[in-house]
């Protein structure tokens, strides 16, 4: 399935880094990005997206403000606050007002697909049923944060399974010293670049990999992947 999402946030560097994610997931289209709060109210009053990506702070103005002015128009689209703001009362507000998840700058890409796949298992969740039960309610508003799970066993996020994610720790057992690209990756175990990324950032989260960044023919960095820890 796939999903439209308005960006507004005032830095275009991240703005941009976010729109070409999703992008490349294969699962959004971008339906505009705005850099201040006129913009994108703009943007808003023609279209309705499924999920909206919302900055906190702006030049001219607040984001929670804007978020208020959403829920106040009854916009059923759902809303993830970026910031780099570090006041609780910033959560506290956002929560009272519906947001679907709080990403705190700089963003982290497992991060940031956890907050998408969680998203996405909702609006899907919420898609297949007909009538609502305590079931189907307590699917949908069960928590899915990082970290949750039994000790010792954490949970997996959203999109990744399993028998998947072994059979890519099976690739690098099987040579500790190779470093291989999410490509790479993706050919031997069958699966598309976009989805190895998203086990080998998972892995590398929970520090299971290491990450290098090599230079191809173009000048580009690539990041290839190998067992052990990033060096700090």
């Amino acid at each position: 399935m796939n999903y439209s999402c308005i960006i507004i946030e005032d830095q275009p560097d991240v703005a941009q880094f976010l729109a070409q994610y999703l992008i490349a997931s294969g699962r959004y289209s971008i339906m505009g990005m705005a850099h201040d709060m006129d913009t994108g109210r703009s943007l808003l009053a023609s279209v309705e997206p499924d999920l909206i990506l919302l900055d906190v702070y702006f030049p001219n103005g607040n984001g929670l403000d804007l978020l208020s002015e959403l829920r106040t128009k009854s916009i059923k689209s759902d809303i993830m606050l970026l910031t780099a703001a570090r006041e609780v009362h910033i959560l506290e507000r956002a929560m009272q007002l519906g947001i679907c998840d709080f990403l705190v700058k700089p963003i982290l890409i497992p991060r940031l697909e956890q907050a998408l796949s969680n998203f996405e298992s909702r609006q899907q969740q919420l898609a297949d049923v007909s009538e609502l039960t305590q079931s189907v309610v307590d699917t949908v508003l069960k928590p899915t944060s990082a970290g949750s799970g039994t000790k010792g066993t954490p949970r997996l996020p959203k999109g990744v399974d399993s028998l998947t994610l072994e059979k890519i720790r099976t690739v690098f057992r099987s040579d500790n010293q190779q470093s291989l690209t999410a490509q790479k990756v993706g050919d031997v175990v069958g699966v598309s670049r976009s989805t190895a990324r998203r086990y080998l950032e998972f892995l590398l989260e929970s520090g299971e990999l290491c990450v290098d960044h090599t230079y191809g023919t173009i000048g580009r960095p690539e990041r290839c992947y190998r067992l052990g820890k990033t060096d700090e």
